[in-house]
């Protein structure tokens, strides 16, 4: 899917337009962006120098809601859905997700630092 996201190069300096393909894997969903949120973290990677766990270019954005749009294996389900993408995605493998405790999950992925956020057309996740 063709994707049209606003993407950080260096901090500090203007956000870029740019497009690129985003396909999802085995379990995994394209979201259309309906909204997404500036929170302070945003505002920390972007003004402040915070570090990313993914390096720049990167889009930013983790407070995502939107309607589900494709999907990739086992995710099919999923298509035409209203969600909102939590801030904090667990890997539902580790001994933690497996005992209900995916808020303590260590490998966790957050939108807009592990891989790519909301501030786009659409969000793989």
């Amino acid at each position: 899917m063709q994707v049209e996201a606003w993407t950080v190069y260096q901090g500090g300096e203007p956000m870029r337009l740019e497009n690129r393909q985003e396909t999802p894997g085995a379990g995994e969903v394209v979201v259309e962006v309906a909204g997404c949120g500036v929170c302070h973290t945003d505002l920390g990677f972007f003004y402040d120098g915070v570090p990313t766990r993914h390096p720049f270019p990167l889009t930013l954005g983790h407070e995502i809601s939107g309607v589900v749009v494709e999907a990739g294996p086992g995710a099919a389900e999923w298509i035409g859905r209203a969600v909102v993408v939590p801030a904090v995605l667990p890997c539902g493998e580790c001994a933690a997700c497996r005992a209900g405790r995916g808020a303590i999950c260590p490998r966790q992925i957050f939108p807009g630092n592990d891989l790519h956020g909301g501030f786009a057309s659409h969000v793989r996740v």
